[in-house]
């Protein structure tokens, strides 16, 4: 699949001791041809000496933003793939994460394929296995966000220009996901580990809810208020699809291997650590 064009898009600042990771995750991937798009908001914490060094399949600018959704809609005007992912620069894929998502896409005719996350800590080493299940609409307006965004690739021409809020700091993904369903988008979920979430005291996501609630109530406004019944609903028919899928299986035999080094593309340990991995999930 040497043809396959995948633009991956990161927004970064500040974070040069992780982004080294999130190149080298993309950069070593098989099977596909990847540009790595990345948009630095002018980081002066040697991101940029870096990038500088990360190679041709590396497209780098580093100047001020707006914001992180302000960085992706900058990188996505220079983006040349038929298929976009996007890739946080304190992430990193798992090895093989690419070609699948886009057989998977192709197999299913699909505009927006996600597989699932591992969490990792600053390290590196696992923590735990999120397993989603197949899409589901209620599940996605009612329950939260179930797809990750270090786990999904979506077909250019179904992005449209700027399809980031610029307004959003949080939940930019998930009103994205919403606004690709509405407008008719087809959605596929595929049965494996794909990208790693790390958590850290430095992510956006480490805030309270409280931070972010006017996005919350942005959402409500721009797609329709959840009721509590409502979300009852879709939180029970969340557990049981995730039930049926065989998620919480997986994630209870992942689970063994936590510690693990997940970093694959650094050393011998990270290799044994992600084969193991993917070993308990079931990929052959």
């Amino acid at each position: 699949m040497t043809d396959v064009d995948v633009s991956v898009l990161t927004p970064s600042f500040g974070y040069a001791r992780f982004i080294g990771d999130a190149i080298q995750s993309v950069t070593l991937q098989d099977g596909v041809q990847a540009v790595h798009v990345i948009q630095d908001g002018g980081s002066t914490d040697g991101t940029v000496d870096l990038l500088r060094t990360a190679g041709s399949s590396v497209d780098w600018r580093s100047e001020p933003d707006a914001g992180q959704s302000d960085a992706l809609n900058r990188a996505l005007a220079r983006a040349t793939g038929r298929w976009i992912s996007w890739l946080n620069a304190d992430e990193f894929y798992l090895p093989g994460a690419l070609v699948h998502l886009v057989r998977a896409a192709e197999e299913a005719r699909a505009d927006l394929v996600y597989g699932d996350a591992v969490f990792v800590d600053a390290e590196g080493r696992l923590q735990r296995l999120l397993s989603q299940h197949r899409y589901d609409r209620t599940t996605l307006f009612h329950y939260g966000t179930i797809i990750p965004s270090c786990a999904v690739l979506i077909r250019r021409e179904a992005l449209g220009p700027s399809p980031w809020d610029e307004s959003l700091r949080l939940l930019m993904d998930r009103d994205v996901y919403m606004r690709l369903v509405g407008s008719g988008a087809a959605v596929a979920y595929t049965k494996r580990p794909i990208g790693a979430f790390r958590v850290h005291d430095e992510r956006v996501s480490a805030g309270s809810a409280s931070t972010f609630a006017s996005e919350y109530v942005r959402i409500a406004e721009k797609y329709g208020p959840t009721s509590p019944s409502r979300k009852v609903t879709a939180t029970a028919k969340h557990r049981w699809l995730k039930l049926l899928d065989g998620s919480y299986r997986k994630q209870r035999r992942v689970a063994s291997e936590r510690g693990r080094d997940l970093r694959w593309f650094a050393s011998t340990e990270g290799a044994e650590g992600c084969a193991a991995l993917l070993e308990r999930y079931g990929v052959r």
